[in-house]
């Protein structure tokens, strides 16, 4: 039997304070020789004997009177670690540092992270927003919330809700330029286009498993998804953009949808995460807590915008 100093000092701080080695076992519910093996290997470990023993009575030595009150004191402080690394594997706690993109995070991840600190009074969020995509081990991000087709290879994700596509423009611009009733039509209409290196200039629509590939053309490229739908709302022409930038103007109608039975290309919002293993419960209960908040319909399909 090898010595576990922690086990061997709570056997002795017992033994001295039940007054000998049976009343010890008998409050460690362990047999007597393993208590004596205890304080032997203590004993041992440090060099001095700590106890006088009678056939009657235990009594501790000059030693072990220092020794005790000190023993006594380290178990006390391993007993508060114990116990809060129990509550905190319990409840979640700590700062929890959390990035995402400025549109999604402006318009819905910010409600879902203020519902989860109502929830979790101990943790603390840093939100970071911004259209570049973080290195999550770099630069030490817990979790990241993006939307996309897919997700790189090397990361963990968890898909929270879909994202539609989906075509409007402002009732002002189709008072003036007529509302579009095929895809084709659109090649005749100004069309906000999205600024990016892989930019094609063309819409690709889909209708269950029919695909329409649109020529478009416009006077307006932006690289921001919030750019693009405000100067769709001031009727600069048709504005191609996921539903969730969309929704507040479609609910209000200074939007208007168009080709409802026709979208772009579905994406996701997803959780991610650099490893499964041994994911904090501040991580897993984030995660748990936007799935909730972004249970299907998620919030930005409930504008109801009717004959739409």
């Amino acid at each position: 039997m090898g010595l576990d100093l922690i086990a061997a000092m709570r056997v002795f701080t017992t033994v001295v304070d039940a007054g000998s080695f049976a009343a010890a076992a008998d409050r460690l519910e362990i047999s007597r020789a393993m208590v004596t093996r205890h304080v032997a290997l203590l004993e041992a470990h440090l060099g001095v004997r700590l106890l006088h023993r009678t056939t009657r009575r235990v009594s501790l030595t000059e030693a072990g009177a220092a020794y005790q009150p000190r023993a006594a004191q380290v178990l006390a402080m391993a007993q508060e670690a114990a116990d809060l690394v129990t509550q905190q594997a319990s409840l979640p706690s700590g700062r929890l540092r959390v990035a995402s993109s400025f549109g999604f995070g402006e318009h819905h991840l910010q409600q879902a992270v203020t519902g989860f600190l109502r929830r979790h009074p101990a943790v603390q969020i840093d939100l970071v927003l911004g259209e570049r995509q973080v290195d999550l081990v770099e630069e030490g991000v817990d979790l990241a919330v993006r939307v996309a087709a897919a997700i790189e290879p090397g990361l963990v994700a968890r898909r929270l809700a879909r994202v539609r596509t989906l075509l409007c423009a402002a009732p002002a611009y189709l008072q003036a330029h007529g509302e579009p009733r095929e895809p084709q039509e659109l090649q005749a209409h100004a069309c906000i286009v999205y600024a990016h290196k892989d930019w094609r200039s063309e819409w690709r629509l889909r209708r269950g498993d029919e695909l329409q590939v649109v020529p478009i053309a416009g006077r307006l490229r932006a690289s921001g998804g919030s750019v693009q739908v405000s100067a769709a709302i001031d009727g600069l022409g048709l504005a191609l953009e996921p539903e969730f930038l969309l929704c507040d103007a479609l609910r209000e109608g200074r939007l208007v949808r168009l080709l409802p039975d026709w979208q772009g290309p579905e994406l996701s919002v997803f959780a991610v995460y650099p490893e499964r293993r041994q994911l904090p419960l501040k991580v897993r209960s984030f995660i748990d807590h936007l799935v909730e908040a972004f249970a299907a319909p998620p919030p930005w399909e409930r504008w109801q915008a009717p004959g739409r």
